[in-house]
């Protein structure tokens, strides 16, 4: 199984213990929209599947699964995202589907549209702080 991970989970964005026992990642994208989420921790991302013609290249990273705990990665998502097989690019198979985690509720006050698709590149470009844990 496959992982991909376009926020504060991408590689190089946090270090996240639980994810010590991925395996190592490939740039990838998926299609959607990404936009910011405000909170007193620090700001995190939420994939939004789109219609097409409405997205954009989300840029992320790709990992095999390895021996993570998916559950306690269900967990630190919450209950706002929901894991579910994406169809992806850039994958070195020429292609395929991972699990990500998408946004499925409104979005809330103060999400901001990050229209290139790239949350690491948003926070260099606005010095906003990313979000360090509960």
């Amino acid at each position: 199984m496959h992982l991909f991970f376009y926020g504060v989970l991408r590689e190089g964005v946090g270090d996240w213990p639980f994810l010590a026992g991925l395996g190592m990642g490939s740039q990838a994208s998926v299609q959607g929209a990404l936009f910011a989420i405000p909170d007193a921790g620090g700001w995190y991302p939420a994939l939004v599947l789109t219609r097409a013609g409405h997205a954009v290249n989300v840029v992320g990273s790709l990992h095999e699964a390895g021996d993570v705990d998916l559950a306690v990665i269900d967990a630190f998502e919450g209950p706002q995202y929901e894991r579910m097989a994406v169809p992806v690019d850039g994958w070195e198979a020429g292609g395929s589907e991972a699990f990500a985690y998408v946004w499925t509720g409104d979005l809330p006050d103060g999400a901001e549209p990050i229209p290139h698709g790239d949350f690491a590149a948003w926070l260099a470009e606005t010095g906003r702080p990313v979000f360090a844990g509960q």
